[in-house]
């Protein structure tokens, strides 16, 4: 018996980790490896798929009049995913709530690992429409344990939310301005030691000042762990707070 669970056993997948403060649960349990994702076959496969659609048009509130993005672009890399799924597993949250869900693919990964878990709901937000129809019909195929939101965060949330968020994801305009103010809105929803990722820490846009918004937060006093993903995304811990 022990050689089959041995054998079932999920391989572990490396990631390279950049701390700028360790401490927390982060510092005492987030490794260069983590188990690869549940249903990570699944999920690659409908992102191969979802890609496949082509060029979907962007917002307004991009102000990119006719702009586009491919499903390729625009997706949390395959590593990102699985430790989204992780974290899901291991901490078990009661909410995870992301913005924006774009095409699905780190919803996915969120709800497989909340599958795995048994237990939590995640929330999405999407303010690309179709995207939004697509990002439902993916994450459905892998849970029901989710709730798409067609909008913004900033004005939808406390019309879909009443609980405190225990993991947050954001993953919307990489613009210094919207991250600060999504920051802001998000922060005094958050529970105690809850964790917020950020994507695209590293998006190098004129302007943008994506890496200026990370590290900001980052050295926050009430920020007790915060690390550097692959370079790419952001993940920080917040403090309990005193006894």
């Amino acid at each position: 018996i022990r050689l089959m669970r041995f054998f079932r056993r999920a391989p572990q997948m490396q990631v390279s980790l950049a701390w700028l403060k360790v401490g927390g649960w982060l510092g005492a349990h987030l490794t260069g490896s983590v188990p690869q994702a549940p249903r990570k076959r699944h999920i690659e496969a409908v992102a191969v798929a979802t890609d496949q659609l082509g060029p979907q048009t962007l917002a307004d509130e991009y102000g990119e009049p006719g702009g586009e993005r491919t499903p390729a672009v625009v997706r949390s890399s395959s590593a990102a995913g699985d430790v989204y799924a992780w974290l899901a597993q291991q901490r078990r949250p009661a909410t995870i709530v992301e913005f924006g869900a774009a095409f699905g693919v780190s919803g996915m990964y969120f709800a497989a690992g909340l599958e795995a878990a048994g237990s939590g709901h995640l929330y999405s937000f999407e303010i690309n429409r179709e995207w939004a129809d697509i990002a439902e019909r993916n994450i459905r195929s892998v849970s029901n344990r989710f709730t798409l939101t067609r909008g913004s965060f900033e004005e939808r949330l406390t019309d879909v939310l009443t609980v405190p968020v225990d993991i947050a994801f954001v993953d919307a305009i990489h613009q210094y301005d919207f991250v600060m103010r999504q920051f802001e809105i998000l922060e005094p929803r958050m529970s105690p030691g809850g964790l917020i990722l950020f994507d695209d820490i590293d998006f190098r846009k004129p302007g943008a000042r994506m890496g200026e918004a990370w590290r900001e937060l980052a050295g926050r006093p009430d920020v007790v762990a915060a690390v550097e993903v692959n370079g790419r995304l952001g993940i920080m811990e917040l403090m309990f707070p005193a006894a």
